[in-house]
């Protein structure tokens, strides 16, 4: 079930479980299908065994909760699993309190660990960068494998690249080509859910040859949940403490959260944030701020994106390392 998957492995087999055993008739998942020669993110409700297992990968590319996911919410009939980023569950619990008959269809909210998203121009130029030569898209793995992973790009004539993940995570972890919205966020984990899910980047993990996800339980029926999971094996449990996942998001985590440092410098660039966490913003907090929000503004145009994806690779390595430093002073 997880060969091709990364933290969706364990979602996938909480999902197939409920979806078995009678407690769901669908789940809300999110597939990536290629229309029109572009690969799309698109919300779908799954209500097969097969269909949930189709959803697997992960996917760094746009998706809009509200436009897409909330009308297949409303239309559906039965009890329905969703599984969704931080900042779509906080849309689905206001959606929750506002409507009762759709708080009454769902059994399970699950988020997972997000940093942020990326639009899909970072996709497709990642895509066009290797296809020149084969023709159509077929389709395309954000990720998948062990530690930081592969990416997977298929087309009609049969070709197959596999690449390091690093070729789109280089300029997704710098921020560049990332969802505006992202930087007004600090949930990390997912507050407004029953189980959270991630992967474990502690340093321990990285020789371990099975990659392990790790899942937050903010819930009494996530935690009977995942107590029925581990008794009839469905998933292998282990224990750990807060501490442990903190420390395998170490830096992630407190950038995330410190909204406060980009809503400082966020005037510079024309956005005001409200600040919400109010937490104090150290010196190379800020300046990473003003990094990942410079990125990100530079990726809005045509212009800043040529000369981005023109930039030898050495070159944006060697400024993730600063960025990177920076988060860990």
């Amino acid at each position: 079930m997880t060969e091709s998957a990364a933290s969706s492995g364990t979602v996938a087999a909480i999902l197939v479980h409920l979806l078995e055993s009678g407690r769901i008739d669908g789940a809300l998942v999110v597939t990536s299908v290629v229309a029109r020669g572009k690969l799309e993110c698109r919300f779908a409700i799954a209500r097969t065994r097969d269909e949930i297992l189709m959803a697997q990968g992960s996917k760094y590319a746009a998706v809009y909760f509200q436009r897409d996911a909330v009308p297949l919410i409303r239309a559906f009939n039965g009890r329905l699993a969703v599984v969704l980023l931080p900042c779509d569950a906080k849309s689905l619990r206001r959606l929750r309190i506002a409507e009762p008959e759709v708080d009454a269809k769902i059994a399970l909210v699950m988020t997972l660990f997000c940093g942020h998203n990326s639009e899909p121009e970072l996709t497709d130029a990642v895509i066009a960068r290797y296809g020149r030569d084969h023709g159509a898209l077929r389709s395309f793995q954000h990720r998948f494998g062990h530690w930081r992973g592969k990416l997977r790009i298929r087309y009609e004539d049969g070709a197959e690249i596999v690449r390091p993940f690093e070729d789109f995570s280089v300029y997704q972890n710098l921020f560049f080509f990332s969802q505006k919205k992202c930087h007004a966020c600090f949930d990390h984990l997912g507050f407004y859910c029953d189980l959270a899910a991630g992967d474990i980047w502690s340093q321990k993990m990285k020789d371990d040859p099975i990659k392990k996800n790790a899942i937050v339980i903010r819930s009494q029926r996530a935690a009977e949940l995942m107590a029925e999971l581990e008794n009839t094996r469905v998933l292998q449990v282990e224990a750990v403490t807060i501490v442990d996942v903190c420390n395998g998001q170490s830096r992630a985590l407190p950038f995330h959260y410190n909204v406060s440092a980009r809503s400082r410098v966020g005037r510079l660039f024309g956005m005001r944030l409200k600040d919400v966490t109010r937490v104090d913003a150290k010196w190379n907090q800020v300046a990473v701020a003003f990094l990942v929000m410079l990125n990100e503004r530079i990726t809005r145009g045509r212009i800043g994106q040529r000369l981005v994806l023109a930039t030898p690779k050495p070159i944006l390595k060697a400024y993730l390392l600063l960025l990177k430093g920076l988060e860990s002073l």
